[in-house]
């Protein structure tokens, strides 16, 4: 039998070294059965927005352990004991802060929509998570936040999935979340995500299904999109998309 790709005492040390960055309170390695990293998790404070975060995770495994990880790959959860709102991202040049409006021209893209990133944020007062996807090599993002502390974070992360993915749809489109849970099945669990599209006066019930896979958040993400991707070639798109910047 071969050798792990990377062996338990180097993800120890990995997610040691992880857990010493200022502003990460934890950090969890996964691997599969060759050793290799399927996923990341870690719970940061809410000084860095999660891709800064993200992304000095990824140069610490790089330069300090000889190890390379997908940013893909690495899940951030920020959480604010405090209950404060998480810092605005500084990662934004003067003219990003600005209130310019930019305009993007979209074409109907036949492909399907991938997953980028997901990530959440938790106070004593709010959950708030956002998705990034991608289609036709065009980023879109979606947020979803509730002050209700009683509404599970699954539906907060499928609500911001549905957003993410209505940005490149028509107006007239309408995908609406109806459920989502989290089952047992055989020796798995699996996130199922049910979603009602209104077009046209009409309703389609639409359903998805993923298996656990290390990241329940990312798993709610590739429910949802199971969920709808099968029809999005058939619906319509927007002329253009505005983004304002602030």
């Amino acid at each position: 039998m071969s050798e792990p790709k990377y062996p338990p005492d180097v993800i120890d040390r990995a997610e040691a070294l992880v857990s010493r960055i200022q502003g990460i309170s934890s950090c969890r390695i996964s691997t599969d059965e060759t050793g290799e990293i399927t996923e990341v998790h870690v719970v940061a404070g809410c000084q860095k927005s999660p891709k800064l975060v993200a992304r000095d995770v990824e140069t610490c495994l790089k330069a300090m352990a000889g190890i390379e990880v997908d940013h893909r790959k690495i899940g951030v959860v920020v959480f604010d004991s405090n209950g404060h709102e998480p810092a605005p991202s500084e990662d934004l040049d003067e003219a990003e802060r600005g209130e310019e409006v930019v305009e993007f021209p979209v074409e109907e893209y036949p492909s399907r929509f991938e997953f980028q990133s997901v990530n959440l944020f938790i106070s004593q007062e709010s959950i708030q998570a956002e998705v990034e996807l991608s289609r036709g090599g065009m980023d879109v993002f979606g947020s979803a936040k509730s002050t209700n502390m009683s509404i599970s974070q699954l539906r907060i992360v499928a609500e911001a999935t549905l957003k993410a993915v209505g940005e490149l749809l028509d107006e007239r489109v309408r995908l609406c979340l109806v459920e989502v849970q989290e089952v047992p099945l055989s020796e798995d669990i699996a996130i199922l995500v049910k979603v009602d599209l209104l077009q046209n006066r009409e309703r389609k019930s639409l359903a998805g299904c993923s298996l656990f896979s290390g990241n329940v958040n990312q798993t709610v993400v590739f429910a949802t999109l199971d969920a709808v991707n099968r029809v999005l070639g058939k619906l319509r798109s927007r002329k253009s998309i505005e983004y304002r910047i602030k």
